[in-house]
């Protein structure tokens, strides 16, 4: 769980291709290529910006066991497709938590990050996905009743906490910052449980934002190109 983006208020798998093909076209190697790049650079960032500078103190467990975390690149041209594939993986989110003390419970994951192309103008901006979110939100979740059982959180290259982005550049910026523009759905008697069992866990926004200005911006830039770029 990395519930530590920027949340969206309550005001089974992305088909990338499910068709064997003999001959794939240059398009289809291209979009291979950057679904692969997305989850890969997603995973570095887990691993070494949320776990690594303990962002996320319950993100760890999460990655430890593989079935827990999903992490899928969006295949969408569209804010139609997003809305798919975000009700798609809400499904997926609700079919566990109806099976999570049976046979089949470890089928489904505990949270999703659905990773997206920021080449779209839908989210090539951050106000861009925070718009977009208020239609997943609308319809992916409250309009599947699922508002009382899961939750949205947006990361993005360009998140900013303030409203208008004023002000010089700061770090903490860096808290809600991530690779690719990505979607984090989560089950609300996850994120309870894990609040529960943490000392001062309204804390840790405010402490990951000391944590990171102390670093700098340059360090936190420097440190989110070379895990987009893999180098």
């Amino acid at each position: 769980m990395l519930r530590h983006g920027h949340r969206v208020s309550t005001a089974a798998r992305p088909l990338l291709s499910q068709r064997w093909r003999s001959l794939s076209s240059p398009a289809d190697v291209t979009a291979d290529a950057s679904a692969k790049a997305r989850v890969s650079a997603t995973r570095r960032w887990i691993d070494e910006v949320v776990i690594g500078e303990r962002l996320c103190p319950f993100a760890a467990l999460v990655r430890a066991e593989a079935w827990r975390l999903r992490i899928v690149p969006s295949s969408a041209r569209g804010p139609d497709d997003v809305v798919a594939e975000v009700s798609k993986e809400a499904e997926a989110l609700m079919q566990g938590l109806q099976s999570q003390h049976g046979a089949g419970a470890h089928d489904f994951p505990e949270t999703t990050l659905l990773v997206l192309d920021e080449q779209w103008p839908f989210v090539h901006q951050w106000r861009d996905l925070v718009r977009l979110s208020w239609r997943l939100q609308a319809e992916a979740i409250l309009g599947r009743g699922y508002a009382s059982d899961l939750q949205l959180v947006l990361f993005h290259p360009k998140a900013v906490h303030t409203a208008y982005a004023e002000g010089p550049p700061d770090a903490a910026d860096y808290t809600i910052r991530a690779p690719h523009p990505t979607v984090h759905l989560l089950r609300e008697i996850d994120v309870l449980r894990a609040v529960r069992s943490y000392e001062s866990a309204e804390q840790i926004p405010s402490r990951n934002k000391a944590r990171l200005r102390q670093q700098g911006v340059d360090a936190c830039r420097a440190r989110l190109t070379r895990i987009l770029t893999g180098s």
